[in-house]
């Protein structure tokens, strides 16, 4: 009973540092989270106030692309009617070229029958109105050649002028037409000139907008991180306030056990202490009594006789209780196809600081917990894909494994999981390449930047 009473105690007091150990660093990385949590609430505040700025931008300038646009259209629909006026005027200038080219032709005709009259005329310019008077044989014929002289001279006359007219109007109306298209042709060149530059500008005005759209989505994507952050570090926290108060438990059921060992350990040194007493009573009496009866039988005896020491019983040495040391194991078979730290990013190219390492093996592959421990997040999250959070404590320190791109996930938060059992199936999901384990390792809790992350490597035997 004495040894059994001994080790509950030697284990109730080697048990209560480990679990306020436990419960220390439980509570720096409760604080921790909330300072974290704070900050990244604090960062999400300034983007979200850029991403309202970047979204009003953006509002502005899709209203000048829409007005610019509209300009556009109705530049275009003016184009087109200056494009359709210039096609008529065209069409008229031709006509009137045509016109003008046959009335050249019978001008042409008309020019040399002129021609040769004016070449009769010169011919027989001696041959004056004299002369037809004197080759007159009547007064009557006279009056008749004359008269046809003159009527010659003056249908001469009118059709010099009536080709000199017409030339002329052909010629003035080409010159108006030509006029007119060149008034058109200017016009549709400058409608042109502005539509171009309009293009220029609405092109300008796209490239802005697609900038802002960019940035509005990057500003998205990080704001989606970031309640994404926040969701998984509240987790957090609520699983650590569990933890804490099961060790509080813990601590209140072994303060109770440790009382009723106390009680029970006080009653029995009481009992024994009663038991000792009166044995030692009992044996004074018979001692007393053998020695009254010895001393009537017996002679006399020296009275310097030696007091007999009972026997002291052995004293039990103290059992040395040893904490257990936890390790972890491997989450998946595989080869490992990206090491932890740096390298140039497979989507991208840019170099970057790898957290975790990468372990390739075929969809569906079982993937197990590396450590005894509680799910903290189990769904899909901003290029994690499909992904499971677990929170371990191992003799005293918090960490935390993370297990990224499953094809599907077979937990859920807040679940306790035993040391390789299965939280999902190995898969592609999220910014990935192909199928593959993206397995982290954080001493400590997840947080935002991976401060905490170790290279899982060493520990699980990569």
């Amino acid at each position: 009973m004495k040894r059994s009473l001994a080790l509950g105690l030697c284990m109730t007091l080697l048990a209560a540092p480990v679990m306020a150990s436990e419960k220390e660093t439980l509570r720096e990385r409760q604080d921790r989270l909330s300072k974290q949590l704070e900050a990244s609430k604090k960062a999400q505040a300034e983007t979200d106030a850029e991403l309202n700025i970047t979204e009003a931008e953006r509002d502005a300038v899709l209203t000048e692309v829409k007005v610019v646009n509209e300009r556009l259209d109705q530049l275009s629909e003016q184009i087109a009617v200056q494009q359709s006026e210039a096609d008529a005027a065209k069409a008229e200038l031709e006509t009137t070229r045509r016109q003008l080219a046959a009335q050249e032709q019978y001008l042409q005709g008309q020019k040399a029958l002129l021609s040769e009259r004016l070449r009769v005329l010169q011919v027989n310019e001696d041959r004056s109105y004299l002369q037809v008077i004197f080759e007159s044989r009547t007064f009557g014929d006279f009056i008749t050649r004359l008269m046809t002289a003159q009527s010659i001279a003056e249908q001469d006359r009118d059709l010099i002028h009536s080709f000199m007219e017409e030339v002329e109007r052909l010629e003035f109306l080409e010159t108006t037409q030509r006029t007119q298209l060149s008034f058109v042709k200017q016009k549709e060149r400058e409608l042109v000139i502005t539509k171009q530059a309009l293009d220029r500008a609405a092109e300008e005005k796209q490239t802005l907008l697609s900038e802002l759209n960019e940035q509005v989505e990057l500003l998205e994507l990080e704001q989606m991180t970031r309640e994404e952050e926040q969701a998984l570090m509240d987790e957090q926290r609520r699983i650590i306030a569990g933890q804490l108060e099961a060790i509080a438990t813990a601590e209140r059921e072994a303060a109770e056990a440790e009382a009723r060992r106390q009680a029970e350990a006080k009653a029995a040194a009481e009992a024994q202490a009663k038991a000792e007493a009166q044995a030692k009573a009992d044996a004074e009496a018979r001692a007393r009594q053998e020695a009254e009866a010895k001393a009537k039988t017996e002679t006399e005896t020296s009275p310097n006789t030696a007091p007999v020491t009972p026997p002291v019983p052995p004293t039990e040495a103290t059992e040395k209780v040893t904490q257990p040391v936890s390790t972890f194991i491997r989450p998946v078979s595989g080869y490992v196809s990206s090491r932890f730290g740096p390298r140039a990013n497979p989507l991208t190219g840019a170099p970057e600081s790898h957290r975790g390492i990468d372990i390739v093996n075929a969809t569906g592959t079982p993937i197990v917990s590396a450590a005894p421990g509680i799910v903290i997040k189990a769904a899909p999250a901003t290029g994690y894909g499909n992904v499971v959070f677990v929170s371990h404590v191992l003799g005293g320190q918090v960490w935390t494994t993370v297990y990224g791109h499953l094809d599907a996930i077979t937990v859920s938060p807040g679940q306790t999981l035993a040391a390789g059992q299965t939280v999902g199936t190995l898969g592609n999901t999220g910014w990935s390449t192909g199928p593959h384990l993206h397995f982290e390792l954080h001493r400590g809790e997840w947080a935002p930047g991976q401060p905490n992350a170790v290279d899982p490597g060493p520990y699980i035997g990569y």
